[in-house]
C-alpha cells in the first residue's frame, strides 16, 4: 500500500491488528514497536530459539517435540504420537459415520420405492414430501419414534374411506358479494333535472332568445363564435358589441353552476355503473349454482342505469330540458335477497367440506402409520441391524476423541511453557551482530545481559547507545530485530496457529544503502511467505517513499513473486481515506513514464502534438544514449531511408527547439496537429542507432 504521509496507513496497519481473526497471529512493524523496542534502559526483549538452558527443560522439550540426533534418524515426540492418535481416532469415526450414511442411503431408496408403488388414492398423504426422498425419509423416522395408535387399518380400509370422502366435492366456495348501493338523488337534484336550467340575462336579446326557446343552440354556438373573430360564423358580418356582451352574460355564474351541478350527476351515475360492472364481473367467476339467476335478475338494473345516464348526458348537452330519471324500486332489494340466500347456501356446504377435511387430515396420519408400520417395517429392521455396531463405536469413540484432543493441547501447551522458560537472546545478538559488521556499522553492537532474556546497544567502549542513535539507526536495529523475530516464529513448526506480518512505513530519511539493506530483508520476508514452508501466512507492506515501494515490489529473476495486489491511498479534503487497487505497480521509473507518454501518443487515434511530448522524446534520448556512448547525429541520419531522413533531422532540429521552449505565450500553438510523424522519425533514430530491441521493449504494453 502506498500513500503520502497522514493519508491513513498506520491506522489501516493497526485497523488489521484489531481485526486479526481466530487462529492468525500478527507481528506489526510500526513506529510504536520502535518505540517500544528501544526503552530508555537500552534493554530489548530476547528473541525465541531453541538452543542453550537447563538440560532437564531441554530434555523434556525433547520428548515432547522430538529431536534429531547426530548423524541419526529423527525421533519423533509425545506431541507427534498424540497428534497420530487425534488423527487415528478421527478416522475411525469417519468410517462409522460412513457406515450410518450408507445405511441412511439404502432406506432411503427403499422408502422412496415402496411409497411410490402404493396406490393413487393414498399419495394424497405424501403431498410435501413427493419431491424429496430425504425429507421423507425424516418424515419416516418422526413417525415411527412417535407412540403408534391402535387398530391400525390395512390397505383396504384405507382405500375405502378415500372413496366415501371423493365422492362428494371437496372444495370451498366462495361467499358472493352484496350488490354496491346505488344512487339516490336528492330532492334538489330531482328539481335540477326537471326543470329548465335558463339564464338571467334582462336584455332585449335575452327576452328574444327565451321567446324563441332556443338558448341551448346558442349556448354551442359560442364557440364558434370565439373562433370567427368576432363575426356571424353564418352571414360574416361583424357582431355589435352589444350583441357580443349580451350572449356573454346571457349564460351568467348561475347558468355554469347549475350545469355543473349536473355534471356531477352524470359522475355519480357513471361511478354506479362502473361498482356493478365490477361486481358482475365477480360473480361471473362464481362456481355457485345461484350465480346464472343473479346475472339474470342484474340486467334490467344494469338496463336501467344506462338509460339514467344518457337521460342526464341529454340534460348536460340541452340544459333547458326537462328529465325525470326512474327510481331503482325493488329490484335492489330482491338481487340482495338472491345473493344472501346463496351465502347461506354457501356457508352450510363449506362447514360439510371443513368436516371433510378434518377426516382427511385424520386419513393422512393413519396412511403414514400403515406405510410405516406395514409396509417398510422390514426395511427399517435391516436399517436398525446395520447402525447398531456403527452407532456403539460411535459412542465410545467420541469420548475418547474429546480426551486425546484435550492431551494434545495440554502437551503443547507444556511445550510452549518450557520453550518460554528456555529463551535465549544469543542466536539472535550474534545474527545481527554479523549484519551489522557486514554493512560497516561499526559504532556500536548489541550486548546480551547475562542471567537475563534480554540485551542492549552498546557503543565499542562499552557505553549505551540507543539514546544517541539517529532515526535511520534506530529503524534499521529495530527492523534487524523485527526480521529476526519474525524468522524465528515462521519457522517454529511446534505452534499450530498462521502469522501475519505488518509492516508499517520502515523507511523515513534512511540513505540509500540502508533502504536497500532493509529491502534485502523484505524480499527474504516476502520469499518466506510465497514459499509456504512455515507458519508465514500473508504481509502487508505500508510505505510513503515511492521509491522504496518501486524497489520493495521488484522480484529477482526466477523468484516467484506469489500473489500481490497493490493500493495507492489518498485523503480528500473532507478527511476521508479512498483507495485504488492495482493488478501491477503504479509506481513507475522517471524513464519508464517518459515512454508511456510516447506510447499512449503513439497508439492514439487522433494523436495531436502536445507541449510535453518534444520534452518526453528529448529527455528519452538524452538519457538513453548517454549511458549507451553517445549519439553521432550525422551517422545516424546517414543510416535512416531517405525517405524518412528529412524528418528525423526535423525531429532532432524541433525537439532541440521546442522541447526547450516555454509554450505558454499568449498565441502559442502546436507545431503540428498530427504528431505521428515525429514518432515514425523517433522510432527511425533508434532503428539506425541499432537500438531498435530497446525501441520495441519499451513501445510495448
Amino acid at each position: 500500500m502506498y500513500g503520502p504521509n497522514g493519508s491513513g496507513k498506520s491506522s489501516i496497519a493497526k485497523g488489521l491488528r484489531a481485526a486479526q481473526e481466530h487462529g492468525l497471529t500478527q507481528e506489526l512493524f510500526d513506529k510504536d514497536f520502535v518505540d517500544r523496542l528501544l526503552l530508555p534502559d537500552q534493554r530489548i526483549p530476547g528473541v525465541f530459539v531453541i538452543r542453550d538452558g537447563d538440560p532437564d527443560i531441554q530434555q523434556r522439550i525433547d520428548e515432547l517435540a522430538g529431536k534429531q540426533p547426530d548423524g541419526g534418524r529423527r525421533q519423533p515426540g509425545e506431541i507427534e504420537y498424540a497428534a497420530n492418535v487425534v488423527d487415528g481416532l478421527e478416522k475411525s469415526i469417519e468410517k462409522q459415520k460412513r457406515l450410518v450414511n450408507e445405511a441412511d442411503s439404502r432406506l432411503s431408496v427403499a422408502c422412496w420405492e415402496k411409497r411410490k408403488k402404493l396406490p393413487r388414492p393414498m399419495q394424497q398423504a405424501f403431498k410435501g414430501f413427493l419431491g424429496d426422498s430425504g425429507k421423507n425419509l425424516a418424515e419416516v423416522h418422526r413417525v415411527r419414534a412417535s407412540p403408534s395408535p391402535e387398530g391400525l387399518k390395512n390397505s383396504e380400509e384405507l382405500l375405502a374411506i378415500y372413496a366415501t370422502l371423493e365422492s362428494e366435492n371437496t372444495k370451498e366456495l366462495q361467499r358472493l358479494q352484496k350488490l354496491p348501493n346505488l344512487n339516490e338523488l336528492s330532492a334538489e337534484q330531482i328539481d335540477l333535472l326537471t326543470q329548465p336550467i335558463k339564464s338571467k340575462d334582462e336584455t332585449n336579446f335575452g327576452d328574444f332568445v327565451r321567446q324563441v326557446g332556443n338558448s341551448d343552440w346558442v349556448r354551442q354556438g359560442l364557440h364558434y363564435l370565439e373562433a370567427s373573430r368576432n363575426r356571424c360564423p353564418f352571414c360574416q358580418q361583424s357582431i355589435d358589441a352589444d350583441i357580443e356582451a349580451s350572449l356573454v352574460s346571457l349564460f351568467d355564474h348561475f347558468y355554469e353552476d347549475q350545469v355543473s351541478v349536473v355534471r356531477g350527476i352524470l359522475k355519480s351515475e357513471e361511478g354506479v355503473s362502473a361498482e356493478i360492472d365490477e361486481f358482475l364481473t365477480t360473480i361471473r367467476t362464481s362456481t355457485a349454482e345461484e350465480a346464472p339467476g343473479i346475472l339474470k335478475a342484474t340486467e334490467p338494473l344494469m338496463q336501467q342505469i344506462t338509460l339514467r345516464i344518457e337521460q342526464v348526458k341529454r340534460k348536460i348537452e340541452a340544459p333547458s330540458s326537462e328529465v325525470d330519471l326512474q327510481g331503482f324500486g325493488t329490484l335492489q332489494a330482491e338481487i340482495n335477497k338472491l345473493i344472501s340466500d346463496a351465502n347461506e347456501r354457501i356457508d352450510a356446504s363449506n362447514q360439510l367440506l371443513r368436516n371433510k377435511q378434518l377426516a382427511l387430515e385424520s386419513l393422512k396420519a393413519e396412511v403414514w402409520q400403515y406405510y410405516v408400520h406395514s409396509v417398510v417395517d422390514n426395511d427399517l429392521a435391516e436399517y436398525d441391524g446395520a447402525i447398531n455396531a456403527p452407532i456403539k463405536a460411535l459412542a465410545n469413540l467420541e469420548p475418547k476423541l474429546s480426551d486425546a484432543r484435550n492431551k494434545l493441547t495440554q502437551k503443547r501447551n507444556e511445550l510452549s511453557g518450557l520453550q518460554r522458560r528456555l529463551t535465549s537472546a544469543v542466536p539472535t545478538v550474534e545474527a545481527i551482530n554479523r549484519t551489522l559488521l557486514n554493512l560497516g556499522f561499526l559504532s556500536f553492537s548489541i550486548q546480551h545481559i547475562d542471567n537475563d532474556d534480554t540485551y542492549k546497544l552498546v557503543r565499542p567502549d562499552g557505553t549505551p547507545a540507543s539514546q544517541t542513535l539517529s532515526e535511520g539507526e534506530r529503524t534499521l536495529i529495530s527492523l534487524l530485530y523485527y526480521f529476526h523475530k519474525l524468522m524465528r516464529i515462521h519457522e517454529d513448526q511446534s505452534a499450530p496457529g498462521r502469522v501475519v506480518a505488518v509492516i508499517d512505513d520502515p523507511v523515513s530519511s534512511l540513505d540509500g544503502e540502508m533502504l536497500f539493506v532493509i529491502n534485502l530483508l523484505l524480499r527474504k520476508i516476502f520469499k518466506s511467505c510465497v514459499d509456504g514452508t512455515g507458519r508465514l501466512e500473508q504481509v502487508f507492506l505500508l510505505t510513503h517513499n515511492a521509491y522504496f515501494f518501486k524497489e520493495s515490489e521488484f522480484t529477482p529473476k526466477g523468484i516467484s513473486p506469489g500473489d500481490r495486489s497493490f493500493f495507492v491511498l489518498t485523503k480528500g479534503a473532507d478527511g476521508r481515506t479512498t483507495y485504488k487497487h492495482y493488478e501491477q505497480s503504479p509506481i513507475k521509473s522517471n524513464y519508464t513514464q517518459l515512454w508511456n507518454q510516447v506510447r499512449a501518443a503513439s497508439k492514439s487515434e487522433n494523436p495531436e502534438m502536445s507541449a510535453w511530448l518534444p520534452n518526453a522524446m528529448r529527455r528519452i534520448i538524452e538519457n538513453y544514449f548517454q549511458i549507451a556512448g553517445g549519439l553521432d547525429t550525422d551517422k545516424v541520419i546517414a543510416r535512416i531511408p531517405e525517405s524518412d531522413r528529412w524528418a528525423c533531422q526535423a525531429l532532432l532540429s524541433w525537439y532541440n527547439d521546442g522541447s526547450h521552449t516555454s509554450p505558454w505565450d499568449i498565441d502559442y500553438s502546436s507545431i503540428s496537429s498530427d504528431a505521428t510523424t515525429h514518432i515514425r522519425a523517433f522510432q527511425r533514430v533508434f532503428e539506425a542507432s541499432g537500438h531498435a530491441a530497446h525501441y520495441e521493449m519499451m513501445m510495448a504494453e
